[in-house]
């Protein structure tokens, strides 16, 4: 487990840049049999919002007990 929080969170948002990205291939190639493209809106933009507030919420947040 990574002591650092700011180091694991940035460690699951690139995670997640590339999963969305290898998933969104692998669909493009297996299910919907059409060519791959790499839109920035989709393709970055996206996966970064959603990899960002589900970090901040998982690693960031100070939790109060």
């Amino acid at each position: 487990m990574i002591k650092n929080k700011k180091a694991a969170f940035g460690l699951f948002v690139v995670l997640c840049l590339i999963f969305w990205n290898i998933m969104d291939y692998l669909y493009s190639t297996f299910i919907t049999k059409s060519a791959f493209q790499f839109a920035a809106g989709s393709d970055l933009i996206l996966p970064l919002v959603v990899s960002i507030v589900v970090g901040y919420f998982a690693f960031l947040r100070e939790r109060k007990n």
